[in-house]
């Protein structure tokens, strides 16, 4: 029960900073609702979180996390509608007015992918069709770097999984629309766990720079 223990702990000390707030930061949070500008779209990765990754504060992000950082193409028919509704809901309700898609090296997701791409097999289970989405840009990795070690093919499928991402992105129709009316912007973000270093996808250039 000890990590369960250092969860309330946790809340604990959050709680009196929420009692106290001086400020009365958490009471507007309260009395506005979401107002985030800014949505990001990263994984599921415990080691990943955005909002410490960014040192953001509650309210800071709108945050949809799932197994690598996907976003499925547009898909009228209601597959992946739980992305589809979140994606829905920052746009035409928040007025999101940056979607940041982050992701990461080493990561668990695209590892499964590549491994099952590897080995042969169809996505039969649940997490081979969600993770299916990338398995352009693993194709092309396996095709391209066919002697690498697993770790950086897996490394490079997240770098292009995030362009696709991105790309994929643009499918929706209201994120289309809310493009060319030049009311939102798209990035993609990629954060090395070896080197602690966050890069950008320079989209023109089909190249990551360090952001800062």
């Amino acid at each position: 029960m000890k990590d369960i223990d250092a969860l309330v702990a946790g809340f604990e000390t959050f709680r009196d900073e929420y009692t106290a707030d001086r400020d009365g930061r958490y009471r507007e949070l309260v009395r506005y609702g979401a107002h985030s500008r800014i949505l990001m779209i990263a994984c599921c990765d415990s080691r990943v979180d955005p909002a410490i990754i960014t040192n953001s504060a509650a309210g800071d992000l709108m945050v949809i996390r799932n197994i690598a950082n996907l976003v499925p193409p547009f898909d009228a028919g209601g597959q992946f509608a739980e992305t589809r509704a979140a994606l829905e809901f920052a746009v035409c309700y928040l007025k999101v007015r940056r979607v940041i898609v982050m992701g990461h090296s080493r990561c668990g997701g695209i590892r499964s992918l590549l491994v099952r791409l590897i080995d042969g097999f169809d996505a039969e289970r649940l997490l081979d069709r969600w993770t299916s989405v990338a398995e352009p840009a693993a194709r092309a990795v396996l095709a391209e770097m066919p002697d690498a070690d697993l770790d950086e093919q897996a490394c490079a499928c997240s770098r292009r999984a995030l362009a696709a991402s991105l790309t994929n992105l643009a499918s929706y129709p209201w994120i289309a629309d809310a493009l060319q009316r030049k009311a939102l912007q798209l990035h993609g973000w990629y954060f090395n766990l070896a080197s602690g270093d966050l890069e950008r996808l320079v989209v023109d250039e089909d190249r990551f720079e360090s952001l800062y």
